[in-house]
C-alpha cells in the first residue's frame, strides 16, 4: 500500500450516464472520497460525462474531464496529467473493466500508476468467476464449480456433468450483465451465443445452479495493515434466482443463526485479506437454508447500491472511512469528524433497528418489458423504510413507493387463484402485494415459503401486519389500536381510508390522545456511545432524540427513490439547491426515502429524515422542526395542495412545477432559455431540440445541441423573441421558449410554447455556461438574488464550442427493441464538449451511441 505522502494526485474513473445497475450512489461516494482527499491535500482529477453529477461540480474545471468514459480517454489523461495514482472503485464495474484493460495493455506499468484499493493481481479476477474460483478454492472457500467455455460444443460436452438447471455467464462481460439459468439445451445455447458477445474473451462460464437459495451480503471495510470491520448483513427476502436489485433487501439479515452469520463474517474477512483490499468490499453468499451450507458467489470491491444501503442503514460512514484508507491510513488512525466518537471507524456496527430496501421498476413507462423478476435486473431505483420491527420497517418502504403517492397501497384482490398462484411462482413488480393478498385469502405462511422460497419469517411478519389491519377495521376511531397501527407503521392516509375519514381527523385524534412520533438517530454504536450523528428516522416510543435545528431553517423534500424521467437530474438539481440553501445560511434538513441519494450525504444536509414522503410524516417533521420554508417538487401536486392550505407553512414549489395552463406544443425544434427576475432577462443559450430522424414531437426531444445550429443573427432574433414572448406571461425563473416552423417547408420560426426549463436542460446549461442556475433559481425563491449581479450574467450564446447532451434508456438493460425513446423514458445522459460538432460527436460515447445521435440528426 503507498505511503500517504507518496500520492498527490488521483484520478477517478467515474461511473458515466446512470442506467440500471447504477445510479447516484456513485456520484454519492465520489463526493465524499473527494472530501476525504481534499483534506489531505490530494489532488483528484475526474473523468465523467454525467451531466447530472455532483461530483464534478466539486472540483475545479482543470481537475475535470467530461469525456466519455473509455480505456482510451483513461490512458490519454493519464499520458497528459500523468496521475500519481486512479482509483476503479468509483466507476463501478464500468471503472473495473477499464483498469482490467489498462493493467492487459500494459499502460499501468508503463506509467508507474499505482491502483488504489486493490493489487493489479486482484483486479484482474474482478468479474472473472473461473480466476476468482481458483484463487478461492486456494483458500478452502466454498465456490460454485465454474466450467470455462469458448464454444457451444465445449458447452454440450460439459452438460451431462453439470446437469440442468445451470446457470450461464460470459467472462469479464464489456457490459454490466446478468446470469442466465438455463432448464434446457435450447436455453443454454441461446445464452452462450448472447454471453459469447458480450466476453472480452469471446468466453462464458457454466456453473451448477443454486437457485433457490438464500441471497445473502456482507459489507466490510479494510485497511492495508489487514484490520478488517464489518459494516452490515443484508438479507435478500427473495431467494437466490431473482436479481438481488430486484429483492426486497433487509438490514441487518433477521433469519440467520450466530453461527451462520459469524461463518459468513469470517469468510468475508479471509477473502479481502487473500485478495488485499482496501476500503470497501461487498461479498454475496448463497445459503442452502436446509443444511447451512454456503457459498460464494459475487464478489464486489468496488461502490454498490449494497454498500450505500449499508452505510444508510448502520451510520458507518463507508465512504469517508474509504477515502482515508485508500491514502494508506489505518482504521485506528482514521480521524471522523467531531459528531462522531473518536474510534467509530475501528468499531463494527451495532444496529438497533430495521431497514428494507424494496426496488421501484420501470414497466409503467416500457410496458413491453418483460416484467418478471429474474436474474435480470429491471428496477431502476429503490426506497428503503427504517423502523424498530421488520412490519414497521417494510410497511414505511411500501408506502414510500411507487405503489403508493397518497398513502394508501392499492389491491389486487380481483387477481384468480390461479393468476395468482403463478405470479406467487414467477414474480412481478407488484410481488409484494401478491405476497399479502395470498395472506388475505388464508395461505398459510408455510404454504407460501414452499412455493415462493421465501423464508416463513416474514411471511409471518406480514401476516401481524394484516391482524393489526383487521383490529382497524373492527375498532374505528379506538386509540389503542391507533397506538398500535402507528407503532407498525401505519401511516395517516391508510388509517383514514380504513375508518372513512380524513388525515386531518386521525391527525386531531392522535394529537388529543398524545399519540406522537419520536425520532430515532442513525449511528453505529445502538446508543452505547454519544454520537450526535445527523440522520433520524421516526418511530412511535417514548424517548424523543431529535431536536430542532434551531432559527432559519429549510425543510427539502426529495423525490424518493430513482424512476425513470429526469429523476437524475432532479437529484442533481436537489443537492445543488441543498448547497446554496447552506450558502444562504439555512440549517438545512432533507426528507428522503432514497439509500443511493447524493443529498443524503452530510456534505449537503445538516439533518436527514429517512421517513415515507407522505403527508402526515411531513407534519409530523414540520411539527418537531419548524421549519422557516418548505420546499416541495413540483411533481408533488397532492403534497403541494394539502400544504399550501396551512397558514403556517411558508411553501415554495422547487424545481417549479410543469403545468403552465397553457397547452403544450406537439413539436419544437429549437428552445432559448432564460432566466427571468423581475424586469430582468437573460439569455442563458439557444439550443437545437433534436429527436430521431424527421420526428419532432416534444415527447421524444431527448437530445440537445447547444448553441443551435443557426447563424448568429438568427440566433439573437430568437432570444429577442423570446424576451418577448416572456414578457407576455406572468412566469419567472428559468424559463425555456419553444420555437417550430411557421409550415412544413418554412424555414421560419414562431413561438409555440412557454414552460419552465426541465431539470435535464438546466443541468446541460449550468455544465456548458459554468453557472449554476440551480442555484440562482433558489437564490431567486428565497429572496438573495442580487440584481445587479445578474445584471453583471453575460452568456455567450453564440459560442464557439459545441456541447451536446444525450439522453441513455434501459433499453438494452431491459431486453426489449432498442428504438427511439421518449423523455419519461430517460434514466440517465451523456455530455460531450468539442470545437466542433464532429469532434463532440467523438467525445459523446461508445460507437454504439454515436451512430445513434447522428442518425437522430438526419
Amino acid at each position: 500500500m503507498p505511503n500517504l505522502n507518496d500520492i498527490q494526485k488521483v484520478l477517478i474513473i467515474g461511473g458515466g450516464p446512470t442506467e440500471i445497475g447504477h445510479e447516484t450512489e456513485l456520484d454519492s461516494a465520489t463526493v465524499q472520497i473527494i472530501t476525504e482527499f481534499k483534506k489531505h491535500g490530494v489532488r483528484t482529477l475526474i473523468i465523467d460525462n454525467n451531466p447530472f453529477s455532483v461530483a464534478l461540480e466539486e472540483i475545479q474545471p482543470t481537475n475535470m474531464y467530461v469525456q466519455a468514459v473509455t480505456t482510451a480517454n483513461v490512458r490519454h489523461i493519464i499520458e497528459k496529467d500523468q496521475p500519481d495514482a486512479i482509483l476503479p472503485s468509483l466507476g463501478g464495474l464500468l471503472g473495473i473493466r477499464i483498469a482490467q484493460e489498462l493493467i492487459e495493455n500494459g499502460d499501468i506499468g508503463r506509467y508507474g500508476i499505482t491502483i488504489l484499493g486493490m493489487p493489479a493481481s486482484t483486479l484482474r479476477q474482478i468479474n472473472n468467476p473461473a480466476a476468482l474460483n481458483t484463487t478461492l478454492k486456494e483458500i478452502h472457500e466454498p465456490v460454485i464449480e465454474a466450467q470455462i467455455v469458448a464454444t457451444v460444443d465445449e458447452a454440450m460436452g460439459l452438460v451431462d456433468t453439470i446437469g440442468f438447471p445451470l446457470i450461464v455467464k460470459p467472462v469479464a462481460p464489456r457490459l454490466d450483465t446478468n446470469r442466465t439459468i438455463c432448464e434446457n439445451v435450447d436455453d443454454m445455447v441461446t445464452a452462450l451465443n448472447q454471453g459469447f458477445q458480450q466476453s472480452r474473451f469471446d468466453q462464458c462460464t457454466l456453473e451448477r445452479s443454486v437457485v433457490g437459495y438464500k441471497e445473502i451480503e456482507m459489507v466490510a471495510v479494510r485497511d492495508g495493515a489487514g484490520t478488517a470491520v464489518l459494516i452490515s448483513g443484508l438479507e435478500n427476502v427473495d431467494p437466490i434466482g431473482i436479481h438481488s436489485g430486484d429483492s426486497i433487501v433487509v438490514a441487518p439479515p433477521q433469519t440467520l443463526n450466530d453461527r451462520e452469520y459469524q461463518d459468513l463474517r469470517d469468510v468475508t474477512f479471509r477473502i479481502a485479506a487473500e485478495l488485499s483490499i482496501v476500503g470497501v468490499l461487498h461479498l454475496h453468499f448463497a445459503l442452502n437454508p436446509d443444511n447451512q451450507h454456503f457459498y460464494v458467489t459475487k464478489i464486489a470491491p468496488y461502490f454498490s447500491r449494497g454498500v450505500a444501503l449499508a452505510a444508510r442503514t448502520s451510520g458507518y460512514p463507508i465512504a469517508l472511512v474509504t477515502g482515508a484508507l485508500l491514502l494508506g491510513q489505518r482504521l485506528v488512525d482514521v480521524k471522523l469528524p467531531s459528531r462522531f466518537t473518536k474510534q467509530t471507524a475501528i468499531m463494527e456496527p451495532t444496529i438497533d433497528h430495521v431497514s428494507v430496501r424494496i426496488p421501484l421498476w420501470p414497466f409503467q413507462e416500457v410496458p413491453d418489458a418483460d416484467q418478471h423478476l429474474d436474474t435480470v435486473m429491471k428496477a431502476v431505483g429503490s426506497t428503503v423504510g427504517i423502523g424498530r420491527s421488520v412490519e414497521e420497517a417494510m410497511l414505511k418502504s411500501v408506502r414510500s413507493s411507487q405503489f403508493s403517492p397518497r398513502d394508501v397501497l392499492p389491491s389486487v384482490s380481483n387477481l384468480s387463484d390461479g393468476e395468482m398462484i403463478r405470479q406467487l411462482i414467477h414474480p412481478l413488480a407488484n410481488r409484494i402485494l401478491v405476497l399479502i393478498e395470498a395472506l388475505r385469502r388464508g395461505y398459510a405462511p408455510d404454504e407460501l415459503s414452499e412455493l415462493t422460497k421465501i423464508d416463513n419469517y416474514y411471511f409471518v411478519k406480514l401476516r401481524h401486519l394484516l391482524t393489526i389491519e383487521e383490529q382497524i377495521q373492527s375498532h374505528p376511531l379506538d386509540v389503542d389500536v391507533l397506538q398500535r397501527a402507528r407503532y407498525f407503521g401505519f401511516g395517516d392516509g391508510m388509517i383514514a381510508r380504513i375508518w372513512q375519514t380524513d388525515t386531518a381527523a386521525i391527525r386531531q385524534l392522535s394529537a388529543s390522545a398524545k399519540i406522537m412520533p419520536t425520532y430515532k438517530m442513525i449511528e453505529p454504536t445502538a446508543g452505547e456511545f454519544p454520537e450526535d450523528l445527523s440522520g433520524y428516522y421516526s418511530t412511535f416510543e417514548y424517548e424523543n432524540e431529535s431536536q430542532p435545528l434551531g432559527d432559519r431553517t429549510a425543510l427539502v423534500l426529495g423525490r424518493g427513490g430513482n424512476q425513470l424521467g429526469p429523476n437524475s437530474a432532479a437529484e442533481y438539481f436537489t443537492t445543488e439547491m441543498l448547497k446554496q440553501l447552506k450558502r444562504a445560511g439555512y440549517h438545512t434538513i432533507l426528507m428522503n426515502t432514497n439509500p443511493n441519494a447524493v443529498g443524503v450525504a452530510p456534505e449537503f444536509s445538516d439533518k436527514q429524515y429517512v421517513d415515507p414522503i407522505q403527508l402526515g410524516d411531513v407534519l409530523n417533521v414540520i411539527q418537531v422542526e419548524h421549519p422557516d420554508i418548505v420546499i416541495v417538487p413540483g411533481n408533488r401536486h397532492y403534497l403541494t395542495r394539502e400544504l399550501g392550505k396551512l397558514d403556517d407553512v411558508n411553501l415554495h414549489v422547487l424545481p417549479p412545477d410543469q403545468e403552465t395552463g397553457e397547452p403544450s406544443p406537439k413539436m419544437a425544434t429549437i428552445g432559448v432559455s432564460l432566466f427571468v427576475h423581475g424586469q430582468q432577462k437573460v439569455a442563458v443559450g439557444v439550443m437545437d431540440m433534436i429527436a430521431p430522424g424527421m420526428n419532432k414531437a416534444l415527447s421524444q426531444v431527448t437530445a440537445f445541441r447547444m448553441p443551435a445550429e443557426l447563424p448568429k443573427a438568427k440566433r439573437n432574433n430568437l432570444v429577442e423573441a423570446a424576451k418577448q414572448a416572456v414578457s407576455e406571461r406572468q412566469v419567472t425563473g428559468m424559463i425555456q421558449v419553444l420555437f417550430a416552423p411557421k409550415s412544413a417547408d418554412s424555414a421560419q420560426l414562431k413561438v409555440v410554447g412557454v414552460r419552465p426549463t426541465r431539470l435535464t436542460e438546466m443541468a446541460f446549461l449550468s455544465k456548458v455556461t459554468g453557472v449554476n442556475w440551480v442555484r440562482m433559481l433558489t437564490r431567486q425563491h428565497i429572496g438573495t438574488l442580487d440584481d445587479d449581479e445578474l445584471a453583471k450574467i453575460t452568456i455567450d450564446i453564440n459560442s464557439n464550442r459545441v456541447a451536446l447532451m444525450n439522453a441513455a434508456f434501459p433499453f438494452r438493460q431491459l431486453h426489449v427493441l432498442n428504438r427511439p425513446g421518449s423523455t419519461d423514458q430517460e434514466v440517465g445522459a451523456t455530455i460531450a464538449f468539442g470545437s466542433s460538432e464532429a469532434l463532440t460527436l467523438t467525445n459523446l460515447s461508445d460507437t454504439a451511441e454515436l451512430d445513434q445521435i447522428i442518425n437522430r440528426t438526419i
